[in-house]
């Protein structure tokens, strides 16, 4: 689905409209990164805009049956080095001094990418009959959050603690094209060379609740351009429900367009720092980065064939890492 106007509203309007709502004026001893949001002349949310470069890295790999056996692995997938151009619209909203809101709002665009497809007749990856390497460009993903939690302040609130609650949902539509055949042994029939017509899709959906902290670190400044500088580390472990879809375009005997799909539970981990330079009017400069890794329990890998008939095996493992670095300006409201 591309629900991007509700994404919106889940990463950005809502702590937004909240903070028009439910603000009120707050003591002005707070450190940098929220003082501006916090204001007496503010209504209480901190608006970030940023262009970021990101990088993702994304696997999974099938068994031949529900059991897990006859391989273990027969088919894997990977795509590495995807390099994607992103937009994010965040806000950091503060209400009744000790209610503190943070949303987020992404789209992106794949750029490059390379992608493998290996398929194998023994366990642990032995037997290889079938490898092909291919390109991923041109499409896209997206990403929005929301958080909510409470506003601890210490050493006279030049450092705060912000413990939260939270629900992400993050989606990657990727493609496999300009393909090579690199190794064929039966029962493998594709041809070595230049695979014709290859526009294959894999298309994710992670979602679901985490638990997180945000520290705050204030450094005044009484003269240059900056009246203060902050910085933000924030952590977050993810209770993830992934699905995916894919569309073998080049498999007469799989359905089109949905050829088989992907169900796991799994966790993951995202880690952030972000440093703000606050100037003497409503506008800032922010500099950032992201990590995260998430990765699925076994699940089901559900086969949908052009006849009709449906066949299941078991979905070993997905793993999902990405690198964000982003810049951008901040606005005071």
């Amino acid at each position: 689905m591309r629900p991007f106007f509700t994404a919106l509203v889940i990463g950005w309007i809502i702590p937004l409209f909240a903070s028009q709502v439910f603000s009120q004026p707050l003591t002005s001893d707070v450190p940098s990164p929220v003082k501006t949001v916090e204001s007496d002349d503010a209504c209480g949310a901190i608006v970030d805009l940023t262009a970021g470069y990101r990088a993702d890295k994304l696997s999974w790999h099938i068994a031949g049956n529900r059991q897990g056996t006859h391989p273990n692995v027969r088919s894997e997938l990977s795509w590495t080095d995807i390099e994607i151009y992103q937009l994010k619209l965040a806000s950091r909203t503060v209400l009744k001094e000790h209610v503190y809101l943070r949303g987020h709002v992404n789209i992106g665009t794949v750029v490059s990418g390379d992608n493998r497809d290996s398929d194998y007749g023994g366990d642990n990856r032995t037997q290889e009959f079938s490898r092909s390497l291919n390109g991923v460009d041109g499409n896209d993903v997206w990403d929005a959050s929301l958080g909510v939690g409470a506003r601890f302040s210490f050493f006279d609130a030049t450092m705060m603690v912000c413990p939260m609650l939270g629900y992400a949902i993050s989606e990657q539509d990727l493609n496999i094209v300009d393909g090579y055949q690199a190794i064929t042994t039966p029962p493998a029939t594709t041809p070595i060379g230049p695979i014709a017509g290859l526009d294959s899709r894999y298309e994710t959906r992670w979602k679901g609740p985490w638990l997180g902290v945000d520290l705050f670190f204030s450094i005044p400044c009484t003269e240059g351009p900056f009246s203060g500088i902050g910085v933000i580390f924030t952590g977050e472990y993810h209770w993830v429900d992934f699905d995916a879809d894919a569309n073998w375009n080049l498999r007469e005997d799989f359905d089109h367009p949905v050829s088989f799909s992907h169900d796991a539970d799994g966790r993951g981990l995202m880690a952030g720092a972000r440093i703000l330079f606050e100037t003497r009017t409503r506008w800032g400069i922010n500099l950032g980065m992201n990590v995260q890794e998430m990765t699925t329990d076994a699940g089901r890998d559900r086969i949908f064939f052009a006849d009709g008939s449906v066949a299941d095996t078991r979905l070993n493992e997905v793993r999902w890492r990405s690198f964000t670095f982003e810049a951008g300006v901040s606005y005071r409201f």
